[in-house]
């Protein structure tokens, strides 16, 4: 039995080393920490030093040193990886713990204010419930014993109750595997280029795009972002540069963030970038206007769309200029329709993967922010094959109700891989 480990609700049965490292192995195969050497490395330390008696050296520099490389004398008041990554770690823990078919495991949390691992048996209602009614009856009702003809019979129904509850909870795991599969496959191209990512997004427009006069060839003219934008970021591209870089970061990538305007086609060459902001951002406008899906304008009709090649002549997907910038609100105002364009693209004259995530207006934006960091809501294309990440340019549209000023859950309305 190990001297410094808790023991909660009872202290017949004993915690061993065994029984830990068992339940380590459990935690960091499991999907909520697979996506996180980090985490994983953080929680094999700090256990293997507590199972050698070492956890009074469990300290925020030598974590620093010995999971993370950092030199012996670095500054723990401006560097504060250690930290965030305890963070981090709590969260997937949390995660973990959360799900019912793990209530009947050891525990591990670490002890608030430090690193140090707690190890905590699961309270005995999480193992009561587990448990055949007709066991517990028989402790508390004061019934003759049953013949073994009937008591054979209860253990049948039992075992294939345990078959059914296994298969269902195969079946939601396999679930999730795919959801988060779906977004690993998105991703990966972008994953995988060595180096840092850029994140480029547009300025807060002042005003809605314009139209330049056609040229000869009678291509559709690309629009021009609105030339007096502030320096200000939209909202909405905020919210989505913190849930992409989140994704980001949980894969061990570092992130450079910048406004679209101070972005150069040098930049672009260095690696991966992702571009956010639609209308607002000229890289964005470049780069899609030779796919399937493009971010058009109908100056006549007030417009702006998503526009589909093989239907060139539909407005479906559109956005009205010349609405109020502030729609109206309330509890009778009415219902609005947004959409977005997610566009991962192989570009040619830079040699890397840009993902470009815009909505007509915020609330698309906002869409499909969470569309691509959901690994729940990209289940709805898991089993598509477009999805493979060696598809040289893959686009999703999708469509969102607003209802009183907020987007509803991210539609997919279309997907093209070419």
């Amino acid at each position: 039995m190990l001297e410094a480990v808790e023991v909660e609700h009872g202290t017949t049965p004993e915690i061993t080393a065994d029984m830990i490292r068992t339940q380590l192995e459990l935690l960091v195969r499991d999907e909520a920490f697979r996506s996180s050497k980090r985490s994983v490395a953080f929680l094999r330390y700090v256990v293997e030093q507590t199972l050698s008696g070492q956890s009074e050296q469990i300290k925020e520099r030598s974590i620093g040193v010995e999971v993370f490389g950092k030199d012996p004398s670095y500054d723990t008041n401006i560097d504060h990886v250690v930290r965030t990554a305890a963070t981090e770690l709590r969260k997937r823990l949390a995660t973990y713990y959360v799900d019912p078919k793990h209530h009947s495991e050891l525990r591990m949390t670490l002890v608030p204010g430090s690193y140090i691992p707690r190890f905590t048996l699961p309270h005995p209602a999480a193992t009561e419930e587990t448990e055949p009614a007709v066991e517990k009856s028989s402790r508390h009702l004061d019934t003759p014993a049953e013949p073994e003809s009937t008591r054979r019979s209860f253990r049948y129904v039992w075992v294939f109750a345990a078959i059914a509850l296994i298969a269902a909870a195969a079946a939601i795991s396999y679930m999730r595997f795919r959801a988060n599969d779906a977004q690993n496959l998105f991703w990966h191209p972008i994953l995988s280029t060595p180096g840092p990512i850029l994140l480029a997004v547009g300025d807060h427009p002042n005003g809605p795009p314009t139209i330049p006069d056609a040229d000869s060839s009678g291509t559709l003219p690309t629009p021009v972002p609105s030339s007096d934008a502030s320096e200000t970021v939209p909202f909405a591209d905020t919210v989505t540069i913190a849930r992409v870089a989140s994704v980001l970061a949980a894969h061990n990538k570092q992130v450079i963030i910048r406004r679209e305007s101070a972005s150069s086609f040098s930049d672009l060459r260095q690696g991966a970038a992702v571009l956010i902001g639609a209308f607002n951002n000229e890289w964005s406008l470049r780069l899609t206007r030779q796919l399937r899906f493009s971010l058009a304008m109908d100056a006549d009709k007030h417009l702006i769309y998503i526009r589909d090649a093989q239907n060139s002549a539909s407005r479906t997907w559109s956005w009205g200029t010349n609405q109020p910038r502030t729609p109206v609100t309330g509890a009778n105002s009415p219902s609005l329709q947004d959409y977005a364009l997610i566009s991962r693209i192989r570009d040619s004259e830079t040699g890397h993967t840009v993902v470009v995530i815009g909505g007509l207006y915020t609330y698309g934006t906002l869409a499909a922010g969470e569309f691509l960091t959901d690994p729940a809501l990209m289940q709805s294309i898991a089993r598509e094959s477009q999805l493979n990440p060696s598809a040289k340019n893959l686009q999703i549209v999708l469509g969102t109700t607003v209802t009183d000023g907020i987007p509803g859950p991210p539609r997919v309305l279309a997907l093209s891989a070419e």
